[in-house]
């Protein structure tokens, strides 16, 4: 039995028992990982300057420092030690950003089986370039020394003299290329990489080529298999100048070119479908628009979405749900051009992009994909019909950037759903919100910069002890025009403008200060506060929650996050790291809206969440609604069986109250205990009304 390779392993990581899984799956692939954990840029640079580290792996965030950031630090030292990421989820751009960065390798903590593969081979290529190191460096000393490099090089090294044939080819070069000395020694070179070009011997191209030139290129090795290489050429010269050969340093550079395709693939694909994501949607886009333009022609955006497919997952399963997704891309391909585009931008939504063309043809495309969909699908032997409702939009005039025309193709989109006509073209007309969603996209920003929302809050009682044990904060927008606008009408406008972030930070900052204001008075309920799934993929939200929890000085057990269940079923990796950043810092997190969403109770035992909360369409008619009563139990039953706590929404009567209580139920909020209300009439429910009801804090 082989005894394990001992290596120096530094790890930039901030979890304690993640660098133990780590150093555990190094252990299980032959390794004795002598390691060292940091997590500050200082510990980072202390360790760099104590000693040489074989290989390094960085979390990609972190509370105090982030691995964009320790990466940077290592390539300015001039440091080319292998640098691998190993974080929850990769994200849409993360995974480019990184590999640009120069990481190079991305491990997903939650699926290590790439990381062994990748240490070999990150290891041995730190080893080549050691030695092609020595290689450059060998050419300036003797003949002997070169020849004792060579002969040990893990490099494939090659002398071909003038004439084209070999006068060298060391060990390495027979294990990477195929062929023996003996059958190349004398003879024309057998390898053609696909771009080679004949040499050109006057004096300015002798210059150019005398300085090492690295490249890529691809060789088929004497067994017909065909590799990727990394390749340095330099002209070698007698002792009066005259050309006496080239010699190339070859890597086998194979399964980094994989290791970077597999990168692409999940950067820029949807996982489920391989279709392009919403991310290569917007590039080709970005790219197809002014060339267009320039033609006088316009790209038609199509946004496609299946009608009731909720109804599909709900009766047939996720899985099956997932087959017929599977399927949607072929049978679009199947009546489109090859120069067009398929992308899925989540759940049931599809986009296609027509570069030029006009609204007829787009038109006729819309009707061929629409055509292509009525044949029945069958999944598992069981034929399943769709329908979808298609939304147009094309450049310039709807549109000259792809934001606005993937706004406007789904305003159009909706129009189609609501007229049931299938196809529509967007319009002003059609747009029937469009200045006022303007006027407000044009206003929000700074309704949040200056205080122009206030929150109200709507309290939750323990049905056990009846204490008041918590309130929920809701947002709304004081519009000197509108008067009090609610969420529904400006929460979507944020999730797309991108505004979503800088509102849920002043909705979290608004509260945490309520929060410590009750505290002071001798109040001490827990706030909770709305996520959208748009914060659960920003890898920043964890930090800036913790930032203000520590400026308003409210401990982070007193914050509670909400995420509806649908907002987790978007991007559920992205979701899982977030929670569990998130669960860390020990803040209570709950799923909304539990029972209108695509999961199961399967699924959420995997989250590090604490409580459920039925959505309040089960609970209002569960007192005269036997089906909602059978499904609030079952519901109630499961989650404690999985060691979550239960809240039910939308209590509005003493009979609901009192059937929830009866059903082991935890907590209650709706109001029937209290509307959502601002501070100052909070404060008189909570000495009046409650203690007058029973309900103490």
């Amino acid at each position: 039995m082989a005894l394990p390779i001992q290596i120096h392993t530094l790890i930039v990581e901030d979890s304690e028992e993640d660098t133990e899984l780590l150093l555990r799956e190094l252990q299980k692939g032959g390794y004795d990982p002598i390691h060292e954990r940091v997590e500050t840029r200082e510990s980072l640079q202390a360790a760099l300057d104590n000693r040489r580290w074989d290989i390094i792996f960085s979390d990609y965030t972190m509370p105090q420092f982030k691995g964009t950031e320790a990466l940077a630090l290592l390539r300015e030292r001039g440091n080319d030690t292998p640098f691998l990421f190993v974080s929850g989820t990769i994200g849409e751009d993360r995974a480019v950003a990184a590999m640009k960065a120069g990481a190079d390798d991305y491990i997903i903590k939650g699926n290590l089986k790439r990381l062994i593969p990748a240490v070999n081979r990150e290891l041995r290529e730190a080893e080549v370039r050691r030695e092609r190191k020595k290689a450059e460096e060998a050419l300036q000393e003797s003949n002997q020394t070169l020849e004792a490099v060579v002969q040990s090089s893990p490099l494939a090294i090659i002398v071909i003299d003038p004439a084209g044939n070999v006068r060298m080819w060391n060990p390495a070069a027979e294990q990477i290329l195929g062929w023996s000395a003996r059958e190349v020694l004398g003879r024309p070179i057998p390898i053609r990489p696909e771009e080679t070009k004949k040499e050109n011997r006057d004096r300015e191209a002798e210059q150019e080529v005398k300085r090492f030139v690295n490249l890529e290129r691809r060789y088929k090795r004497k067994d017909g298999v065909l590799i990727d290489t990394s390749i340095s050429t330099s002209l070698l010269c007698n002792n009066n100048g005259e050309i006496s050969g080239v010699m190339w340093i070859i890597a086998d550079i194979t399964e980094r070119k994989r290791a970077e395709a597999t990168i692409k693939q999940m950067a820029y694909y949807d996982t489920l479908t391989a279709l392009p994501n919403r991310t290569l949607l917007h590039d080709r886009l970005q790219q197809a628009i002014p060339a267009a333009a320039d033609e006088n022609k316009s790209v038609g955006l199509l946004l496609l979405d299946l009608d009731r497919f909720r109804e599909i997952n709900d009766t047939l399963g996720h899985p099956r749900g997932d087959a017929l997704l599977q399927q949607i891309g072929p049978r679009l391909h199947a009546v489109l051009q090859p120069s067009d585009t398929i992308a899925r931008l989540g759940g049931d939504e599809f986009a296609v992009m027509l570069p030029r063309i006009d609204s007829e043809q787009a038109a006729l495309a819309a009707g061929r994909l629409l055509k292509a969909l009525e044949k029945p699908f069958l999944i598992e032997g069981i034929p399943i019909v769709i329908e979808a409702s298609i939304g147009m939009a094309l450049s310039p005039e709807h549109g000259e950037n792809p934001d606005s025309l993937i706004q406007h193709a789904d305003i159009a989109m909706y129009v189609a759903k609501e007229n049931k006509k299938g196809v529509a073209l967007y319009s002003r007309k059609v747009d029937k919100h469009s200045p006022r969603r303007l006027a407000l996209l044009g206003e929000l920003r700074d309704a949040i910069e200056n205080n122009h929302l206030f929150l109200v809050y709507q309290p939750k009682i323990h049905l056990w002890t009846r204490r008041v044990i918590g309130v929920e904060a809701l947002v709304r927008w004081q519009h000197p025009q509108y008067g009090v606008i609610p969420p529904d009408q400006f929460i979507t406008i944020a999730e797309r403008s991108g505004l979503i972030q800088p509102l849920t930070l002043w909705v979290v900052k608004t509260a945490l200060a309520q929060c410590k204001i009750w505290q002071r008075e001798g109040k001490a309920p827990n706030v909770a506060v709305n996520l959208s799934a748009r914060n659960l993929e920003d890898p920043e939200l964890p930090d800036q929650i913790a930032r203000l929890l520590e400026a308003s000085g409210v401990g982070s057990a007193s914050l509670n996050l909400e995420i509806t269940e649908s907002a987790l079923m978007v991007n559920p990796a992205q979701a899982m790291e977030t929670l569990t950043r998130l669960n860390n810092m020990e803040i209570q997190l709950s799923i909304d809206d539990f029972g209108t969403g695509y999961s199961s109770l399967g699924y959420l035992k995997k989250l590090p969440v604490h409580q459920i909360k039925i959505d309040k369409s089960f609970v209002k008619e569960m007192a005269t609604d036997e089906e909602d009563a059978i499904i609030v139990r079952s519901t109630i039953e499961l989650t404690h069986n999985l060691g979550l706590k239960v809240v039910a929404e939308g209590v509005e009567s003493e009979e609901v109250l009192e059937k929830l209580a009866a059903l082991d139920c935890d907590a209650a909020q709706g109001y029937h205990i209290s509307r959502p209300l601002p501070p100052s009439e909070l404060n008189a429910w909570f000495t009046e009304t409650a203690p007058a009801k029973g309900w103490n804090l």
